[in-house]
């Protein structure tokens, strides 16, 4: 079969990671193409070419089904969906309804697409009133990624200081800064004591946190984009993972940090509720721009040894459990059963 992936762009995001997993598994039986909605560079875009898998500028080809990754590509959707059945991969939340609202030409996907896939139930509820009356039939399905358990030695980047470890984006829903200012409201035995790791393409950063951050280099450290598996050491060397967004649906990196045996500090989002995340029992969560409590939930998970043992005891727990599912396999399935459909269309039925 013939398989065309719609891809975001090929800078490091979880969607991309995830389009990237899917990928692998694919070229095993498939023919498969990737279709950047930004063409660019990017470490992503040289994991797809060294599986072989060519990068391409239109629908030359004639792929038997497109799977389209995140909601920015909804007017895609809309104008491929009638050459093509399309699998709409949708990763955002709250945000993926704000972009509809201001573009709602990327809405048309969900009139156009033959499958929409999320990643959880709170997305289900989130796109509610868009799927009222979209044909497309809606699968959640969780997303893994299996990269933490292919490296053969994951051994910790080298420290000095308690490290805090931050991934994504850097950029206004990932709210970077507010573990620049967290760090700052602590004493300064506290502050001279701790290092910030920051992982991830730099767009844009705060007035304030950015001259502090450009002031104080040795205690916040942008490293811009990272192979996967350095992402992963320094991680691995974290007393603390942040991600105080204020819009996620299901974080990769916070998996990771539950095998890694890192507890994690959260923004008390809805969504972390549906994936089975609770605050003070496998995360310690607070409202999100509320410095003052991410300050004193990071003293707890950099100095408190018992909260540190229950809470990533318990994160590990949850992910055995949602481990047991291979979810790949299942997206394989549903890209067949699409082919299949079509091809009954064809022929009149």
């Amino acid at each position: 079969m013939k398989i065309l992936l719609l891809n975001d762009e090929f800078y490091t995001t979880g969607a991309s990671t995830a389009m990237l997993r899917l990928a692998e598994r694919l070229v095993q039986n498939h023919e498969v193409s990737v279709l950047p909605r930004i063409d660019g560079q990017g470490e992503i875009r040289k994991q797809f070419e060294a599986l072989g898998i060519p990068i391409v500028k239109d629908l030359a080809g004639n792929p038997d089904v497109i799977v389209s990754n995140c909601i920015l590509s909804g007017s895609l959707v809309g104008e491929l969906a009638p050459k093509c059945p399309v699998i709409w991969w949708i990763h955002e939340a709250e945000i993926g309804r704000d972009l509809l609202l201001r573009y709602p030409q990327m809405a048309q996907g969900f009139k156009s697409a033959t499958h929409i896939v999320f990643q959880t139930e709170f997305q289900r509820i989130v796109y509610g009133s868009f799927l009222f009356d979209s044909p497309a039939m809606v699968h959640v399905l969780p997303f893994w990624n299996d990269a933490i358990y292919r490296q053969q030695d994951l051994a910790p980047k080298p420290k000095d200081k308690k490290r805090i470890v931050c991934i994504g984006t850097i950029e206004p829903r990932k709210r970077m800064e507010d573990t620049i200012m967290a760090v700052n409201t602590m004493d300064t035995a506290e502050r001279n004591d701790i290092e910030c790791v920051f992982i991830g393409k730099y767009l844009q950063l705060g007035d304030g946190p950015r001259k502090l951050s450009e002031a104080l280099p040795e205690r916040y450290r942008f490293l811009g984009e990272l192979p996967n598996e350095e992402t992963l050491r320094y991680l691995a060397s974290a007393d603390a993972y942040v991600l105080a967004s204020s819009s996620e649906s299901q974080p990769l990196t916070i998996w990771e940090a539950f095998e890694l045996n890192v507890p994690v500090c959260l923004s008390d989002l809805d969504t972390y509720r549906h994936i089975g995340l609770k605050s003070g029992v496998n995360a310690m969560m607070h409202p999100v721009g509320n410095i003052e409590l991410l300050a004193s939930n990071l003293r707890m998970a950099l100095y408190n040894d018992e909260v540190r043992r229950r809470i990533t005891r318990a994160g590990k727990s949850l992910l055995l459990k949602n481990l047991t599912s291979e979810w790949s396999e299942q997206f394989e399935r549903l890209i067949l059963r699409t082919q299949t459909m079509a091809e009954i269309r064809k022929l009149g039925y």
